[in-house]
């Protein structure tokens, strides 16, 4: 069911930025198939790090990924588990080009996407907790809306210009169920500027950005840090309400305008 679920979100999209399926069916045992166009890509951070790109150029890469899932909303689909692994980036003519794979736990904001019934255990949670909206972090996740997914773009963001999540990743493997969620519920992330200060590895970052850890850390502090604190309010209704809303700021930003989130 999940399977035939992925197919049709797949099919109702038709973005450059979201990995298209060009056939599906069954074969003779009727077992599902589905094509899908091969994305030979990378991770959006591994890439944006492996080239060094300056935050800037990783602003530059995010704004499509957000405006693919502008489009998966506006078909009424919600991802659910955006994170660097589904957010690839591809080469095309040698031009770095986003790629948004794997709607394989999307959840249909209207209308459900099979008939089949889709059971999600007591006890498991759908999605990856360091990526995760704090409304997503309950047993029935029946109250998600487009805007959790803008939480988890805010997270990826975060990650973009720091390179680290704001909820530690050791700290989340450590933890017990109960407690993971309670930390993605709760526990208010600190700014991005604030958090590149304090880590350890701000030499190392800021080299992977080209550039040195006192003028990251400046170019963080302002417009920066409110556009990532908006995009991970808890509160869902003091966030972006569209992830292009969220790219839009990006772009403000990018164009030296006034941020909303100002």
């Amino acid at each position: 069911a999940r399977f035939e679920a992925e197919r049709q979100a797949l099919a109702l999209m038709d973005h450059p930025n979201i990995a298209k399926v060009l056939d599906a069916g069954a074969i003779a045992d009727g077992r599902p198939f589905f094509v899908m166009e091969l994305v030979k890509g990378t991770p959006i951070t591994a890439f944006c790090d492996a080239n060094q790109l300056s935050a800037r150029q990783r602003l530059e890469l995010f704004v499509p990924v957000c405006q693919a899932i502008q489009h998966a909303h506006q078909k009424g689909v919600i991802h659910r588990d955006i994170k660097p692994p589904n957010a690839l980036i591809a080469l095309y003519d040698d031009k770095p080009v986003p790629k948004v794979i794997d709607f394989g736990i999307a959840k249909a904001a209207g209308n459900p996407l099979t008939e089949r019934t889709l059971h999600t255990g007591f006890g498991a949670i759908v999605g990856t907790p360091e990526y995760m909206s704090p409304e997503q972090a309950t047993f029935n996740q029946l109250d998600i809306d487009t805007r959790s997914d803008v939480y988890s773009l805010g997270v990826l963001l975060y990650e973009l210009l720091t390179g680290t999540t704001p909820v530690d990743k050791t700290r989340l493997k450590e933890a017990a169920v109960l407690e993971v969620l309670r930390i993605v519920r709760e526990e208010e992330p600190i700014r991005p500027s604030v958090k590149l200060s304090t880590t350890e590895a701000r030499a190392s970052i800021a080299a992977t950005r080209g550039t040195n850890s006192d003028k990251l850390e400046q170019l963080l502090r302002g417009e920066l840090d409110w556009i990532v604190m908006k995009s991970l309010e808890k509160d869902r209704n003091r966030r972006y309400e569209t992830a292009a809303g969220l790219a839009r700021d990006v772009d403000r930003y990018l164009k030296d305008e006034l941020v909303e989130a100002r």
